[in-house]
């Protein structure tokens, strides 16, 4: 069965090119074109196509939500973007919405193809020519999210607790501050260390930074 796709682009040399080149794939093949987001949402509707190639920079096209609504009608469709545009912002903005690839519009026709087969079969594409910075930026989200996912671990104390230590509190300043006594201080410390795969008070400060807890109340 061929991959029923959708152009998206308010340039008609851009939608007839792509059209064009598609049409010698096989497995492929372009089943609806539209140039603004209304019209867009009106034919994938229609259509339903598997996947929706489309340059954000149209008219009516409004990020998150356009491509929230694209997907709702077309039931199991799938986003790629094609632009010009490669800034961080875009990209992530885009791939939080539900877009699975972001492709520029410097790539070849075997770069586009390729897109188009992989978000279809569910999995991401990104353009080679957008910046390691934003690929990085992506695995440091994740990578801080997992952290944080261990900060839930700890008990309302022990989160006192672990906020004051980042804080500076010495234990005796801790024991005041929540009237128990320091040998408590001491095996919360303890136990917050363990649960949080920590080795010292520094690398607990570093780790309080990291997830930003201090700016959120325990």
């Amino acid at each position: 069965m061929k991959i029923k796709v959708m152009l998206v682009d308010n340039q008609l040399v851009v939608r007839q090119g792509i059209n064009a080149l598609l049409s010698d794939q096989p497995d492929i093949e372009v089943a609806a074109e539209a140039a603004d987001g209304a019209e867009a949402l009106e034919r994938i509707s229609k259509v339903k196509p598997d996947v929706v190639v489309v340059e954000p920079t149209v008219p009516g096209f409004e990020g998150v939500k356009t491509i929230q609504r694209y997907q709702e009608a077309g039931g199991d469709t799938e986003i790629l973007i094609l632009t010009t545009e490669k800034n961080r912002k875009n990209v992530r903005d885009s791939l939080q919405a539900g877009a699975k690839g972001y492709v520029l519009k410097t790539a070849s026709i075997s770069e586009i193809i390729t897109a188009i087969k992989t978000v279809h079969d569910k999995g991401y594409h990104l353009s080679p020519e957008i910046s390691a910075e934003i690929i990085n930026a992506f695995v440091k989200k994740q990578d801080t999210t997992a952290e944080a996912n261990l900060y839930t671990r700890l008990s309302k104390r022990e989160k006192q607790v672990f906020r004051l230590i980042a804080e500076g509190a010495t234990t005796g300043e801790i024991a005041e501050t929540l009237k128990i006594s320091p040998k408590t201080v001491a095996k919360h410390r303890m136990s917050i260390m363990e649960k949080l795969l920590l080795k010292n008070t520094a690398s607990l400060v570093h780790y309080a930074a990291r997830i930003g807890v201090l700016d959120h109340s325990s």
